[in-house]
């Protein structure tokens, strides 16, 4: 309903403002951004920007990341990513996580086009859906970015008496000699931070979505569906 209604005003859809668009066209949203009422354009992106670096997305068919787990002997495909079944069973996840572990990816022209927002002063916010850390490889800075599925970026001790952070590197040392990253200081398993089914998304995201969408003069929607309920849309 928010975006609805963001849309519905910022469109002038329904209602006898100016539009701000010529016409609904790419032509007419470039011609919008060269312009002077365009100076805060918010991204929202998702899987579809990082296919072309070969990331897979998560729902396309037989191609996609649920189609390829049957070696995993999941019950079901999105018990990968469920906190539930990753406490009690962490290594199919660790498993998966080895291939595509960011630093083994290029960011895409869509990534550089973010930058290149943020390199004109136009860009307000990126929200992504995705936890391959290509849009700060290609140059956001943690400002720029709520991404709202998390990171690999930082991983936490999943104990809640605990939650010693660890790093990026420490991380990948621990998946890529194929051991169970534990932490320590009180051996529980550790956990990159990374939006799984049944937690809540991070606060950063509630707090700047309520002011970041009333500022905005665009908003792009690259990559997503807008449909998926969980991890990289």
């Amino acid at each position: 309903d928010f975006l609805r209604n963001f849309f519905s005003q910022t469109l002038s859809l329904g209602t006898q403002k100016e539009r701000l668009l010529d016409e609904l066209t790419l032509e007419g949203v470039a011609r919008y951004m060269q312009s002077e009422r365009c100076r805060r354009v918010i991204c929202l992106v998702g899987a579809g920007i990082s296919t072309s670096a070969g990331i897979p997305d998560f729902r396309s068919p037989s191609t996609g990341l649920y189609a390829n787990l049957e070696k995993y002997h999941l019950p079901y495909p999105e018990a990968i990513f469920e906190i539930g079944y990753f406490k009690k069973h962490p290594e199919p996840f660790f498993a998966l996580a080895k291939e595509f572990y960011p630093g083994q990816f290029k960011p895409t022209v869509c990534h550089y086009f973010i930058r290149l927002l943020k390199e004109k002063g136009q860009l307000l916010r990126c929200y992504t859906q995705n936890i391959d850390t290509l849009e700060r490889v290609a140059g956001l800075e943690p400002e720029d970015l709520v991404e709202a599925h998390g990171t690999f970026h930082t991983s936490h001790c999943v104990s809640p008496l605990c939650r010693r952070e660890y790093s990026l590197s420490w991380m990948k040392e621990k998946i890529f000699s194929d051991v169970i990253p534990k932490c320590e200081k009180c051996q529980g398993v550790v956990k990159p931070d990374i939006i799984f089914f049944g937690e809540n998304l991070p606060a950063r995201f509630f707090s700047c979505m309520q002011s970041d969408f009333q500022k905005a003069d665009l908003l792009i929607v690259m990559g997503t569906s807008l449909q998926g309920r969980g991890l990289a849309g």
